[in-house]
């Protein structure tokens, strides 16, 4: 009974979210993001597929998802002749780091779009970086990280001293392969391996190309190193060590923009009022109907950039 009280409660709030985003999004004005004729799309925090809720007044995450809506909410601008990627991103999912930098290398064959490595462009956000028709990075910043990695956490060990056992039960050799329960078998660990050894090849790949680098000169770099902004430069993975001046300067070069004028492009701003009220019915709702399910929350393996 008391589950459907709060499914119930969930349910009402959801309803109540929507009307009142669709109210507000009727009285603001949609996709308004100012007068501007160079869009700089923040790139923030781990590339992800889809973010946990943030809470009921948290910070909106942005997903892979908004930054593509972004992206082309900015190619379908007539006002926009080019975009700034300002990256500030450690990387993340393998997946949402293709999409991401399929759908940047989609827009900069219509429009010019510059990379600016702030801080932190590694992994996955490097791909994003790769992608553009230029990059600039700050001296100090940190660039590259170009590799693949598996993250499996085994606890079997701690589950015998505490007396705790785990009967797996299933049909196909691989079905538990990577499982907490037990240690990894020679074979699995190969496996694992050639998985992620032909993903890594695409990476470099992906760089080579983009770069205008041969597959040996990009190999020679992409062994998980991290590096300056300056010494990436060195090894043909920036164009140009500046800031964000010198980054806008050479958008509007590129894209012949004589008067340069910026205008931020931020998810928030994307999803509008609207967005912002399903958010916080939706965290209402979470708050009270949400049960921990540890299977689910806790996964033995994904592949990162």
């Amino acid at each position: 009974m008391k589950k459907i009280y709060a499914f119930s409660l969930i349910a009402f709030v959801a309803v109540i979210a929507l009307i009142l985003g669709g109210i507000l999004m009727i009285l603001s004005s949609e996709s308004d993001f100012g007068d501007g004729n160079i869009a700089v799309i923040n790139l923030d925090d781990m590339i992800v597929s889809k973010t946990e809720d943030s809470g009921l007044f948290g910070e909106i995450q942005p997903d892979v998802n908004d930054y593509i809506n972004l992206l082309e909410e900015a190619e379908n601008n007539d006002n926009i002749d080019a975009m700034i990627l300002r990256i500030n991103s450690p990387g993340g999912e393998v997946i949402a780091s293709e999409k991401l930098a399929r759908k940047i290398k989609e827009v900069s064959e219509k429009k010019t779009v510059v990379a600016y490595i702030e801080t932190l462009g590694a992994s996955g956000s490097y791909m994003a970086a790769a992608s553009t028709d230029y990059i600039v990075a700050e001296k100090h910043s940190i660039v590259g990280s170009i590799g693949v990695r598996m993250d499996i956490v085994h606890y079997y060990g701690l589950m015998e001293k505490l007396g705790v056992n785990a009967t797996v039960i299933k049909a196909g050799e691989y079905k538990d392969i990577g499982s907490p329960y037990r240690p990894m078998t020679p074979e699995e660990k190969a496996y694992l391996e050639k998985m992620i050894n032909e993903t890594y090849l695409d990476f470099v790949k992906w760089v080579a190309e983009n770069r205008n680098m041969t597959l040996n000169e990009t190999l020679k770099v992409a062994d998980g190193k991290i590096y300056s902004g300056s010494d990436a430069q060195k090894v043909g993975l920036v164009d140009e060590v500046g800031t964000e001046e010198d980054a806008i300067n050479a958008a509007a070069r590129l894209a012949n923009i004589s008067s340069p004028k910026t205008v931020e492009y931020n998810p928030a701003d994307f999803l509008g009022l609207f967005g912002v009220v399903y958010n916080l019915g939706y965290g209402i709702g979470k708050g009270f109907g949400e049960t921990m399910n540890m299977a689910e929350k806790f996964k033995s393996y994904n592949l990162y950039y």
